[in-house]
């Protein structure tokens, strides 16, 4: 059931949470982050090229669209790829955004915003206002939302950018005339508390755009205060790529057994050309497993050549 093996850490994809009040730029560290990790990944790309990899899933009315010619920095937002995501914002939905961004060739899915999911129309909390019977145990039903959501965030072989509100709060502090004055800040995300765990990085936004980590499993920002830009994204990149490319391994295994089965194949072709027993006991063979010859797995064409071979 279980298959001890050596630890090493293998490539990543990441899974970060932009956290932060509304007006903190949430949106627009996205874009520069996903921005720096593109241009890392792809050095000899033009500008459009680049952008044509990252893809916003906006639940906020179109408002990533202002962003675009824009600069920031040494960074005009260019032409990325946008989805008008509006109500129900159901967990399916969301399913449905990621997908079609994905499918479409985007490499970093920017989800604006994952609060909707939690606190707007059709999302969670509604459903559960709506259902009949016992509160708590309607909480039990609605789990599954809840994983589904991870499922999207962690298993879709892309890079996945979330943007969250924070309850927005107001503490008076002393502004830089000296005096004493309100000052906008942000508190938990809106969202189910344990999402955030499912994230490899929590960066939270203040209202000046400077941001700290309350998670980061790079440690890369780690007790860092820092503005999200592109420089960001490009060490972030490059951290990811450190480790073992599994994917690859497996596709040039598969390739190596590929090429062991052709040849194998092209040898028991030699060993029947001329043998009509030898022919009779591949057709046999074939009747029995229900497939043809240029079909068969390795393991199959091992036992054909062994019993041609009278072994």
């Amino acid at each position: 059931m279980f298959t001890p093996k050596k630890a090493r850490r293998e490539k990543q994809k990441a899974v970060i949470g932009f956290i932060g009040p509304s007006g903190s730029g949430k949106t627009v560290a996205g874009l520069l982050t996903a921005y720096g990790m593109m241009k890392e990944a792809y050095p000899d790309a033009s500008e459009d090229e680049v952008w044509s990899k990252i893809g916003v899933a906006d639940t906020e009315h179109s408002r990533s669209l202002l962003y675009w010619n824009e600069v920031f920095g040494d960074v005009r937002i260019g032409e990325f790829l946008h989805i008008d995501f509006e109500a129900p914002y159901t967990t399916e939905r969301y399913n449905g955004a990621v997908k079609a961004l994905k499918d479409i060739g985007c490499e970093v899915v920017i989800i604006d915003s994952l609060s909707h999911n939690w606190q707007g129309e059709g999302g969670i909390i509604e459903r559960h206002s709506n259902m009949t019977g016992n509160s708590f145990q309607n909480w039990g039903k609605l789990s599954t939302e809840t994983s589904n959501l991870i499922k999207t965030l962690t298993r879709n072989d892309v890079h996945v950018f979330c943007t969250m509100r924070t309850k927005t709060e107001y503490a008076v502090e002393e502004n830089a005339q000296g005096k004493m004055a309100p000052k906008k800040i942000g508190t938990k995300p809106v969202q189910k508390d344990e999402l955030e765990y499912e994230f490899m990085i929590n960066f939270n936004i203040n209202i000046d755009h400077v941001a700290e980590t309350s998670k980061d499993n790079t440690r890369l920002f780690e007790g860092e205060t820092i503005v999200l830009n592109e420089d960001v994204g490009s060490k972030l990149y490059r951290w990811l790529e450190l480790g073992v490319d599994v994917k690859a391994e497996e596709q040039q295994a598969q390739a190596l057994i590929e090429e062991q089965r052709q040849q194998l194949i092209q040898e028991i072709a030699e060993m029947v050309a001329d043998n009509e027993e030898s022919k009779k006991m591949i057709a046999e063979f074939e009747f029995k497993t229900n497939n043809q010859l240029e079909n068969f797995p390795l393991l199959h064409l091992q036992t054909a050549i062994k019993r041609l071979k009278g072994e």
